[in-house]
């Protein structure tokens, strides 16, 4: 009997940290055309800004201090480049997000409204997102060792195609090769 593989929702795929090897194909083979809430690196990237966006808005409300903006600042310029596809730039985020928590976590437990909601919140955070950042990391680390066929054009239709094939995947002519 085939077991039949149950895809879960947008909400609970965010909580996966391990991405299975056909997802992480899928997401090497069409890193371009991935629509935005599929893409590992789109996720990461929206994920990002949300998390500016947000601490802009309890800024703004009086829950966080304005010197905050440094933080939202540093989050949008990692957003760019993580968006980029740079592997340097989604540690350099984990980094900072397990930093960033981590310091949340601490001063909970020295302030004055001390509750388990101050405790929990970093921990969920965090968890939530650097399971994304982690799967836009294995995307671009996979990307980067798998070595990559050299793109050509068709000459009938103009298609992208691997230099091996032998025939155009969209139009179907003969392939002739320069060699």
């Amino acid at each position: 009997m085939e077991e039949k593989k149950q895809s879960g929702s947008f909400l609970t795929d965010l909580f996966k940290w391990k991405m299975e090897e056909k997802e992480l194909q899928n997401q090497i083979e069409n890193y371009d055309t991935l629509g935005f809430f599929r893409s590992a690196r789109k996720v990461a990237t929206a994920l990002m800004i949300f998390s500016a966006i947000i601490t802009l808005i309890f800024a703004m409300v009086g829950w966080f201090s304005f010197e905050i903006w440094i933080d939202v600042v540093l989050i949008l310029i990692l957003a760019f480049f993580v968006y980029k596809g740079k592997g340097w730039a989604m540690i350099i985020t984990m980094i900072y997000w397990t930093f960033s928590k981590g310091l949340q976590l601490v001063n909970s437990f020295s302030t004055e409204n001390f509750s388990g909601g101050n405790i929990i919140m970093p921990v969920i955070w965090w968890a939530l997102f650097m399971g994304v950042f982690w799967q836009a990391y294995q995307v671009e680390k996979a990307r980067s060792s798998t070595k990559r066929f050299s793109m050509i054009y068709c000459r009938k239709c103009g298609a992208k195609i691997e230099s091996d094939s032998k025939f155009c995947i969209r139009c179907g002519e003969k392939i002739i090769s320069d060699s």
